[in-house]
């Protein structure tokens, strides 16, 4: 297995499960209360639902950049959490949706490249994939604690 192949792994792994370190954004997800979706925690501004928003965002800002879309960014809060009427506890499932189908479109669009691509600078950013790649598992994992801690 390449480094790729271990990343692309790796990302799927604490996704969808099987993590060392515990349930899988997955296995959270799928076992959320309807009611704790859109509460507020005093340790997070945003609800589970802007988190699930959040995930598929940076999901998006993967594919956009494999694509050297150059322009492409999260500049805004509604870039990176969304607007209020996206994020209702009523577009949850879809949310949830949403990052299953990004996700699976970045791994299928990872299946092209070999470890070449982890060197290669992000188009219209200072770093490269293998930061991005290997940040987007770092992120997942961040929120999922955030999540966890929300629901609690």
């Amino acid at each position: 297995m390449n480094l790729l192949e271990k990343i692309t792994e790796n990302l799927d792994t604490v996704f969808r499960g099987d993590a060392w370190h515990g349930p899988s954004v997955m296995e959270i997800l799928n076992s959320i209360p309807a009611e704790k979706v859109a509460q507020k925690h005093q340790l997070s501004k945003q609800t589970i639902t802007q988190h699930v928003y959040h995930l598929t965002a940076w999901r998006k800002f993967a594919l956009e950049k494999l694509n050297d879309n150059i322009h492409y960014s999260l500049e805004t809060e509604d870039d990176n959490w969304g607007k209020d009427s996206e994020t209702t506890p009523e577009c949850f499932p879809k949310l949830v949706d949403d990052l299953k189908k990004y996700h699976g479109l970045l791994l299928d669009e990872l299946e092209k490249y070999n470890d070449d691509l982890l060197t290669k600078q992000v188009p219209g950013e200072y770093y490269d994939y293998y930061k991005l790649l290997n940040g987007i598992i770092q992120h997942d994992t961040y929120h999922l604690g955030m999540i966890w801690v929300i629901w609690e």
